[in-house]
């Protein structure tokens, strides 16, 4: 099967805001589509490549639902640059930052951290998600 990408590539960890430019735009230097275009099977080749993709899929799901609130997303793919993808990030990410990017530690955070956050928060409104949370209190 042809890939759309490069056989030495792999998925870094990155701020949320990192997630969202490779998510929606990609990396012409790197020679890497946008992450959204990918799919299960672009991913196969890489250790946990379909657990990492699901997970960004599901922090840019609810970056998407917030952007769709302030009237800051393009329903096109090809509509988004680096300004639009700018003025779409910081349209919320105060309120994306106090709701899920809060952690003790001072480095910068994560996606695997915010996700981990959202699913606390029950973002995805998983049902499951609030059986184990009551189970830990």
């Amino acid at each position: 099967m042809l890939n759309v990408l490069p056989p030495n590539f792999t998925l870094t960890s990155m701020t949320p805001l990192q997630l969202v430019y490779c998510w929606l735009m990609g990396s012409v230097r790197h020679n890497i589509p946008a992450l959204g275009l990918l799919d299960s099977k672009h991913v196969l080749f890489l250790k946990g490549g379909n657990k990492m993709r699901n997970k960004m899929s599901s922090v840019m799901r609810i970056v998407e639902k917030m952007a769709r609130e302030k009237n800051a997303w393009y329903d096109k793919k090809s509509d988004w640059d680096y300004d639009k993808v700018t003025k779409m990030w910081d349209a919320i990410s105060t309120e994306f930052k106090a709701k899920y990017c809060q952690t003790k530690r001072k480095t910068q955070i994560n996606y695997h951290t915010v996700y981990r956050n959202m699913t606390d928060a029950n973002a995805f409104n998983n049902p499951r998600n609030k059986k184990e949370k009551a189970k830990r209190l």
